[in-house]
């Protein structure tokens, strides 16, 4: 419901932009952004910055208005990091003395990679309200990837240790009617378990479309020269994350520490800073 609040809010900004460039339309002694009419410029872009690195195309649709569409994307290798493995924490001695568990103890630490894996498509409205100036609002949509981090460990299929005790765990909850915790890698307020091939697979899960809003500074169409410089700052609203298994089931936050999940109730949005250099071609 949030997500359908913003894309209309961000909608409106764009029409209600578009009315007050129609409004100015007969005021001819004014040089506004795009003087000569519709589509008559065309620049190319490449640009760097929080929301990944990408290329781009603008032009002019109306004196007020330029309209940019491109593709953005974080592409780099893993980050690597030690998780705790919870198996430590069970001390009920009916499963501590379960050979699974007992395995699965054996290991305190294990290593795990987060694999940025975040790419869109976005069309944006940039919108100058300012005569000659390079003060410029933006508003649009950003559509491609809806997983943000892929969680997995570094040594393949060596897991399997956690995958039994896992199972022990939970077929004792079951047959007692106990609330013991998963085994599993912690990370923040969340259990990664294993999957039967041994490995921890999980995806850090946001929506597919996600509104932009924001400002910035300097021209995407360079009006003397050929060259151009912008700097953008502003949010992209991609929803609630959330950790999804490979098999589709949402992993559950503990709600026993503030750390991972109080930042995910509150990070709706992705903040995006961008630094762009174009060039114009007419």
């Amino acid at each position: 419901m949030k997500i359908k609040i913003i894309t209309l809010a961000t909608l409106a900004v764009i029409l209600g932009a578009m009315n007050v460039a129609a409004q100015s339309e007969t005021d001819n002694d004014n040089k506004l952004y795009a003087p000569d009419g519709l589509f008559n410029h065309l620049s190319i872009g490449v640009s760097t910055g929080l929301s990944g690195s990408g290329i781009d195309v603008t032009m002019p649709v109306h004196r007020l208005i330029t309209v940019r569409a491109g593709y953005s994307g974080l592409h780099f290798g893993d980050i690597k990091f030690k998780a705790i493995n919870t198996a430590d924490e069970l001390t009920a001695s009916a499963l501590v003395e379960d050979d699974a568990v007992r395995r699965a103890q054996m290991s305190d630490k294990i290593e795990l990679a987060a694999k940025p894996n975040f790419w869109n498509m976005f069309l944006l409205a940039e919108i100058h309200p300012f005569t000659n100036e390079s003060f410029h609002f933006t508003a649009g949509l950003y559509v491609g990837s809806k997983n943000f981090l892929h969680f997995r460990n570094t040594n393949e299929g060596a897991l399997d240790f956690l995958y039994d005790a896992n199972n022990k765990v939970m077929d004792y909850n079951r047959a007692f009617n106990t609330q013991f915790s998963p085994i599993g890698l912690k990370f923040g307020d969340y259990i990664f378990t294993a999957d039967e091939n041994g490995n921890i697979d999980v995806m850090m899960k946001t929506n597919v479309v996600k509104p932009y809003l924001g400002v910035g500074v300097g021209k995407h169409i360079a009006q003397k020269h050929r060259l151009s410089f912008a700097l953008d700052l502003g949010l992209i609203f991609w929803g609630s994350p959330k950790f999804v298994l490979n098999n589709g089931k949402e992993i559950k936050s503990s709600g026993k520490e503030a750390g991972i999940t109080q930042v995910l109730s509150w990070l709706d949005a992705w903040p995006s800073l961008q630094v762009k250099l174009a060039y114009k071609i007419f």
